[in-house]
């Protein structure tokens, strides 16, 4: 998987396409989950809306076995071998602001346009890769559509739901409930393109 979450946001495509997409990859069923609560920062590196005071939850749901584990060795820039993973993005932001309040409980919405002032939105991806982390044929999918909920928001576990449309035609609408992972990802790396990507093995 080439790019994880390092372009995770809300670029410019076309609205969502919904009502009867098919299942993502097939039917994905994750294994494992993890939530990361990313601390408010502002973020100077966001090249379509400008300086923005952005925080975030991630949500890491895959069919590999420790999906916190993959979290704390590659951060944003990295994929668990052998596996299908889904990362979803729930950002509230401030374009051209200096604070914002931390991510929590609320309905993200996919942008297909780029905000102004507060906003909330979500951003999510989905890859199968093989035992070198390569990625399968249409492979890594880009959501073109849908929303992330976020319920609760506790410093050990993030519950919700999401249904998201992805530019392959398929789509995910699962709920969640998945743990908190211990690991510091600063937010503002999330729109910068990873320089390496590590592979870890199960």
């Amino acid at each position: 998987m080439t790019r994880r979450a390092s372009v995770l946001l809300f670029i410019s495509l076309a609205a969502c396409g919904s009502g009867n997409s098919a299942p993502l990859f097939g039917g994905f069923t994750p294994s494992s989950g993890a939530a990361v609560i990313l601390a408010p920062a502002t973020c100077s590196n966001i090249a379509f809306i400008g300086p923005a005071a952005m925080s975030a939850i991630l949500i890491d749901l895959t069919s590999g076995a420790d999906a916190c584990n993959v979290l704390t060795q590659a951060k944003q820039c990295g994929t668990g071998s052998g596996s299908t993973t889904l990362l979803a993005g729930a950002f509230s932001g401030v374009v051209g602001g200096s604070t914002v309040a931390a991510a929590g409980p609320g309905t993200y919405p996919w942008l297909a346009n780029p905000p102004t002032g507060a906003f909330q939105a979500s951003t999510t991806t989905a890859a199968q890769v093989d035992a070198v982390c390569t990625s399968a044929a249409g492979s890594p999918a880009q959501m073109i559509g849908g929303s992330i909920v976020i319920s609760t928001v506790t410093a050990s576990t993030v519950s919700g739901s999401m249904d998201v449309h992805f530019d392959n035609g398929q789509a995910y609408a699962h709920p969640f409930d998945v743990t908190v992972c211990p690991v510091s990802i600063d937010i503002c790396s999330l729109f910068s393109f990873c320089v390496s990507h590590t592979c870890v093995q199960p």
